[in-house]
């Protein structure tokens, strides 16, 4: 089998335009240039033949009636293109045919264009404006005969030709010329996404396979631009890649699992107000600090308003800029043009060798776009520079508001590889942001609505449980080999000999009868055994838990002087339930706790959650405790001050391995604190109930409750205590 050759080619030098051609112009092709006028046919064969122009690749260009030579020179030195030194050289030749064309008519210019072909034997021949030699015709026999003849002689010289005019589709369509040329270029010019624009459209080209949409183009001081995102903004193939970003941000990544895989585009979706630009600008100070490369394209905010907010959030933004990690380039709304700006985006992106991509917003890149296809193209054009680059992408989408969608037009969600979705909502007197992965491919992912702050040093996620939860099925159970002490004297022998490792006791009383100090107690058993203890309070401050304890001559002080022992203050007033969970664990593994109270579980409705998202987060919480090998005790006020028959009254008993139940009992003159222990799970405890006193050194367990009895020799007074 002979091989093909290939088609020698001329290289117009107009930008984007050989992209479209496969290479250039095939030599010796003759192609018309057609168009209203102002389109840019003249400007565009200009540039393209003073690219060419040499003294060994000369270019004639004939003037008909349509502009004389020294208009079109004066015209031509605005251009960057325009070298004066090729008209010296000989390299680009104008010849006017205006005289001759109004004196001896077309049959004799005609002559003189041939005979200038045949001396200077050009490479390029044009012929400006071809259309206005209809009016000398004396006949459309006689045009047509012209037009043909010309055409057939310039192709037989193997010249490559242009010629210009403003045709319309029924020349396009009737007249004999367009059935013998080898190329048509169309250029117009119109009215699309609110603003004027110029459009080029390859309609013909012989012996090329070239692309036939509309790309749109401007004409600048260097020429003529052609942008072409369809043909120059290719996805390339590039398989699967096992390389991932780990964004920086705190909390974040545990929410994105492995990562996000390398070459990904992630929509950061909400409405106004929700964080979306901290969240970019933060995605790539992150990056910078870790080494990588990232860029932002603001169509909103300025380079010093970024800059501004950095600041306020103690981020020195100038130093990765100075340090060239960082860019910043900010296009004015009303100055943005999709196409253009497409390509300058992905020129950016390639001479940074950018490693991660925000684009603050794509809502209002495409706002002029009314078409959701057109919308869909674009979004995947971008998320095509990010995948070709190998970098991760964070692209913003302002929702509308009250809007049940997930972008600004409905149709980006379903380009990119990921959906990080943004919301508020107002609890109580204030409005709560919250961040969810709402999608992110070939990842698994932490799922559901997560609790975001933003404040100083940026974003502050608290995830609701463990990236694995599901997946690592049910907590391991307490340890019936190890028991730790509760520290509260005759409380063990109630208990079976002391809590069992990895348990959760939960303590339930009316207010003022002794729980804290109950967990006080437990804490600093631990603390005597080397044990670190971690102490939350919902309700009083550290200096207050402190003050009582030495009330109670509790060495609590001395224990969190050597760290032993952390009071942890997490108020509803500043700590959301959604937060609660993920500073809680945080302080765990930082402390390496074994020991913990959660003294108030009541409180932590009071911060906003309902019962059913109450419970949730107590069930994550005591598999997080458990996970992690700590013994517990968490107390819970009770409604009653006499009764048992309800223990918590929220259905929180089935979380709990024991359950200690604390009330009253009446007596003469006097109330009696008692303590039953209702449930050990996996042990044996006592089953009555027993009376209590508070003294100097805390909770003692004293004499079984029996029918109408009280504690001998022991009144109120007898067991005083530090008010709690």
């Amino acid at each position: 089998m002979t091989k093909k050759n290939d088609v020698a080619r001329i290289e117009t030098g107009v930008r984007n335009l050989d992209a479209l051609l496969h290479g250039g112009l095939p030599r010796g092709s003759v192609v018309v240039l057609a168009g209203p006028p102002g389109a840019g046919k003249t400007i565009l064969t200009q540039q393209i033949c003073f690219h060419i122009a040499s003294a060994r690749r000369q270019v004639l260009y004939f003037n008909t009636l349509s502009e004389p030579t020294a208009k079109t020179l004066r015209h031509l030195t605005q251009f960057s293109f325009f070298d004066p030194r090729k008209l010296d050289a000989g390299g680009v030749r104008f010849v006017d045919l205006g005289v001759i064309l109004r004196t001896k008519g077309l049959e004799q210019a005609s002559k003189l264009i041939m005979d200038q072909v045949r001396k200077i034997k050009p490479a390029i021949v044009v012929v400006d404006s071809f259309r206005a030699l209809d009016d000398l015709a004396h006949s459309k026999e006689e045009l047509r005969k012209f037009g043909y003849e010309l055409a057939v002689n310039l192709m037989a010289w193997e010249v490559t030709s242009f010629l210009l005019g403003e045709y319309g589709p029924l020349d396009i369509s009737t007249n004999p010329l367009f059935s013998v040329i080898d190329g048509l270029f169309l250029v117009t010019q119109r009215e699309q996404s609110g603003e004027q624009q110029r459009f080029i459209q390859l309609v013909k080209l012989r012996g090329t396979e070239h692309n036939r949409d509309e790309h749109s183009f401007v004409i600048t001081s260097k020429g003529i631009e052609v942008f072409a995102p369809r043909v120059t903004v290719q996805r390339e193939d590039r398989g699967p890649g096992a390389a991932r970003c780990k964004t920086g941000i705190s909390k974040f990544d545990e929410l994105l699992g492995e990562g996000i895989p390398r070459g990904s585009s992630l929509l950061i979706a909400g409405v106004a107000g929700t964080g979306k630009t901290v969240l970019l600008l933060e995605f790539l100070y992150r990056g910078a600090q870790a080494g990588e490369k990232g860029i932002i394209f603001s169509f909103e905010e300025t380079k010093e308003r970024l800059l501004a907010s950095a600041r306020g959030l103690g981020w020195d933004l100038e130093h990765e800029i100075e340090r060239g990690m960082i860019e910043i380039v900010f296009i004015a709304q009303p100055n943005i043009m999709v196409e253009q700006h497409l390509l300058m985006m992905q020129e950016r992106v390639q001479a940074m060798q950018a490693r991660r991509v925000a684009i603050d917003s794509i809502s209002v890149f495409l706002h002029k776009v009314q078409d959701p296809q057109i919308d869909r193209e674009k979004v995947f054009q971008l998320a095509s520079i990010v995948q070709n680059s190998q970098a991760v992408g964070f692209f913003a989408t302002d929702i509308p508001y009250g809007a049940n969608q997930l972008s600004r037009f409905g149709v980006e969600e379903t380009v990119v590889d990921g959906v990080v979705l943004l919301t508020s909502t107002e609890e109580g007197f204030e409005r709560q942001r919250y961040i969810e992965v709402y999608k992110l491919r070939n990842t698994a992912h932490l799922k559901g609505r997560h609790s975001m702050l933003v404040g100083s040093g940026g974003i502050s996620i608290f995830p609701r449980y463990d990236m694995d939860a599901e997946s690592r099925g049910p907590p391991p159970p307490p340890e019936s080999a190890r028991r730790h002490p509760s520290g509260v004297p005759g409380l063990d022998e109630l208990c079976g000999g002391g809590l069992l490792e990895r348990s959760v006791t939960l303590v339930s009383g009316s207010a003022g009868i002794g729980k804290s100090t109950l967990g006080l107690q437990f804490i600093l058993e631990g603390a005597r055994r080397k044990e670190p203890g971690l102490y939350v309070t919902l309700e009083e401050g550290s200096t207050q838990i402190l003050n009582t304890a030495e009330g109670l001559g509790l060495s609590l002080k001395q224990a969190t002087d050597k760290g032993l022992v952390e009071i942890l203050y997490l108020s509803g007033e500043n700590v959301r339930p959604s937060q609660f969970l993920s500073r809680l664990d945080d302080t765990i593994r930082t402390q390496r706790t074994r020991r913990l109270v959660l003294d108030g579980v009541n409180h932590m409705a009071r911060g906003g959650a309902v019962p059913e998202e109450l419970r949730h987060l107590l069930g994550a919480m005591v598999a997080r405790l458990k996970g992690c090998g700590v013994t517990s005790i968490l107390t819970l006020e009770s409604d009653s001050m006499y009764s048992t028959d309800i223990v918590t009254g929220r259905g929180y008993s089935a979380m709990a391995d024991n359950i200690l139940v604390l009330r009253y009992a009446r007596a003469p003159g006097d109330l009696q604190p008692t303590v039953s222990v209702v449930k050990t799970r996996g042990s044996s405890h006592d089953w009555g109930t027993h009376y209590f006193s508070i003294t100097q050194g805390g909770i003692r367990i004293g004499e079984r409750v029996s029918a109408g009895s009280a504690p001998a020799g022991k009144s109120r007074s007898a067991h005083k205590r530090a008010k709690r």
